[in-house]
């Protein structure tokens, strides 16, 4: 009787889902609250559907916030976060905004490049988050004439002084679009930074111009620039490509005189250099005094040797590899092409079939190499296709 008369007078639990009288709770913090508890679009989809039932998807904050998830979370939708967009009806930037660098982050620059046109079309002009998204997914599709029209609009809008947009506008240009319109938009920047001077460098390089990279490179070091590991790899490439040997050795000078400790992809691009211009002792030299080694090491000193002929030091190094990728199988393949071992080719491409590393077309190169008695030619310069298809050269 006593318990029942104490539990009588206890204070009665109000139901949860009563709001308290004269309180209402803003949209935009319930989803402040709930949004970090979200891990997947199951979470997403529910808390969606609970604001549309309590009519608070109106709010432009709301909605936002449910794109920006969509869009840049590990766990988000793109084609969601779309479909939120095209239903909502005042979209603001932030939400093209999401959505643009949602895309670009995929590499799907098509998808990125509509948003833009649409985001224009709705009278809404992209700002200083906008343009170097839009920008990268111009270079992935090497969209110029959509870069022109961007150019404009920076000019337009005034963003030549950021330093952001300019570095992603010169990308563009020195990867994709004409080499003189990088170089104006190069000289035109006030104050450059090691991104843009590596972008202008990489322009050349990606156009064999090694001479033109390393005046650059020695203007970059004038005006008080410290060159990163991605200046001396993209000045080694270019060295590589043109097989430069006496602007690829000034390099290496300049890289022991620095007495700086560079990454192991440095000195990975010196055996390469060394090896693409057949200064195969040198190569050798880096690489043994290499305190860490990974495939690309390994494989750039098979490729060195099996480009000039020496087929029993490339088969060597094959073998003593701790770890092969497709490129390594493939240089030893050309090789033994190459140098008209076709029997030897087709064991060692039987032996990769085995193996983890198959190339995409793997039965039409089977059926070629198999074909050697009555195709040698044609063999010959499928083989070494093949080898330059999967990087090695």
């Amino acid at each position: 009787m006593f318990k029942r008369i104490a539990v009588s007078f206890a204070p009665k639990p109000r139901p949860h889902h009563i709001p308290l009288p004269g309180f209402k709770f803003p949209a935009h913090q319930l989803l402040h609250s709930l949004l970090p508890r979200c891990r997947s679009m199951n979470h997403l989809k529910q808390l969606h559907a609970h604001l549309i039932a309590a009519a608070l998807l109106d709010e432009t904050l709301t909605l936002a916030q449910l794109i920006s998830f969509c869009s840049l979370s590990p766990a988000g939708n793109l084609c969601y976060g779309r479909k939120l967009l095209e239903h909502a009806p005042n979209p603001n930037k932030f939400m093209y905004n999401s959505l643009i660098r949602g895309y670009t982050n995929q590499h799907s620059p098509k998808e990125a490049l509509f948003l833009c046109r649409r985001m224009l079309r709705h009278g809404l002009l992209p700002n200083q988050f906008t343009l170097p998204f839009v920008l990268k997914s111009c270079a992935e599709a090497s969209a110029l004439e959509e870069t022109l029209v961007i150019h404009g609009l920076i000019i337009k809008l005034g963003f030549e002084s950021q330093i952001f947009v300019m570095n992603a506008l010169l990308h563009v240009y020195s990867s994709c679009g004409p080499i003189w319109f990088a170089r104006r938009v190069f000289d035109e920047i006030p104050s450059r930074n090691a991104v843009s001077w590596n972008s202008m460098i990489g322009g050349y390089s990606q156009l064999g111009d090694c001479k033109e990279a390393f005046s650059l490179f020695k203007m970059m070091r004038e005006s008080g620039l410290v060159a990163d590991e991605f200046t001396l790899v993209i000045l080694l490439s270019a060295c590589s490509q043109a097989e430069n040997f006496e602007l690829g050795r000034l390099v290496h000078q300049y890289i022991e005189v620095s007495g700086a400790k560079f990454d192991l992809i440095v000195r990975n691009a010196l055996v390469d250099m060394y090896g693409k211009c057949g200064r195969l002792l040198m190569a050798q030299r880096c690489f043994d005094t290499m305190d860490v080694k990974n495939v690309v090491s390994w494989t750039s000193m098979v490729c060195a040797h099996a480009k000039h002929g020496l087929i029993e030091v490339a088969r060597d190094l094959f073998d003593r590899m701790p770890e092969r990728n497709i490129v390594s199988w493939n240089a030893m393949i050309s090789c033994y092409v190459q140098n008209g071992l076709s029997h030897e080719a087709l064991d060692l491409y039987d032996q990769m079939h085995a193996s983890k590393e198959k190339p995409r077309n793997h039965l039409d190169m089977r059926h070629r190499l198999d074909s050697k008695g009555q195709h040698e030619g044609k063999v010959l310069d499928y083989g070494w296709n093949q080898a330059s298809e999967h990087g090695s050269k």
